[in-house]
């Protein structure tokens, strides 16, 4: 059986779609969500492993 750890799911839309890209850690979530923005993604959010999803404003609150 396959084990895959659980990953952050963090996506955004642009002109020309969806992106939907998968981190390890909350850290590389955090920084890809935040790349995302500066490229003008909108409706950036992350989906925790456990489900929760964060948009843009509460990812302040998620790193401390």
């Amino acid at each position: 059986m396959d084990r895959t750890p659980l990953q952050y799911l963090v996506s955004g839309r642009d002109q020309s779609g969806y992106v939907s890209l998968a981190r390890a850690t909350t850290v590389a979530a955090l920084k890809k969500a935040r790349e995302l923005l500066q490229e003008g993604y909108i409706d950036v959010r992350i989906c925790t492993p456990q489900g929760r999803i964060l948009l843009s404003d509460e990812f302040d609150q998620f790193e401390a």
